[in-house]
């Protein structure tokens, strides 16, 4: 169960980065993250400087508020959240440009569920480390609805994008929650 709940956080890390602190569009979508052989079907939702990511077989959800600084991870089993300042390293990765991008190619356009796309494969140096991905950006949203690594391991991908404003309270924390001071997990330590 904690190396499910470590592999989760991993994934809401990574599902993180797609997101911002200004978004695009105010929406609701299908969210697909694929890692290795798991493929987890969650919701993501987007309004004004805020967005929440859900998994769907987790009862982790994750809460950026850009309009506060701030992202909360919540743990709905346990009925507490963590918190972190959102840095850079933290920002959510929805423009066209990633935090520690350090190159960037253009490699061809694709329709992703019906969007036009400029298909990008993007270097990022992330510590010591660089890894590449494939980004798929919307050019009718503006909204990159797909992102890969290189490898194929891992892909977080937007479906059955509904424009509009989701509802303020989905961007809160669930009445009754307790900060949790003990623990922090993987998930805010980075990347």
């Amino acid at each position: 169960m904690k190396r499910c709940l470590m592999v989760s956080g991993f994934a809401l890390l990574c599902t993180i980065a797609m997101l911002s602190y200004a978004f695009a569009i105010d929406m609701t979508a299908d969210m697909i993250t694929k890692e290795g052989k798991i493929t987890r079907k969650g919701k993501f939702y987007s309004k004004d400087n805020k967005c929440r990511s859900e998994l769907g077989s987790t009862p982790i959800y994750t809460i950026v508020r850009g309009d506060k600084g701030l992202l909360w991870q919540v743990n709905g089993a346990e009925n507490t959240y963590v918190q972190a300042k959102l840095t850079p390293a933290l920002k959510p990765w929805v423009e066209e440009k990633i935090f520690g991008e350090a190159s960037r190619k253009e490699i061809g356009s694709e329709t992703i569920g019906g969007h036009p796309t400029k298909k990008y494969e993007v270097t990022v140096k992330q510590g010591k480390d660089s890894n590449t991905y494939h980004q798929w950006f919307a050019t009718d949203l503006r909204f990159p609805v797909k992102i890969a690594n290189v490898n194929g391991k891992w892909s977080v991908e937007y479906k059955n994008i509904k424009k509009g404003a989701p509802p303020d309270n989905v961007f809160n924390l669930p009445t009754g929650v307790s900060l949790d001071t003990m623990s922090t997990p993987d998930v805010l330590g980075g990347h």
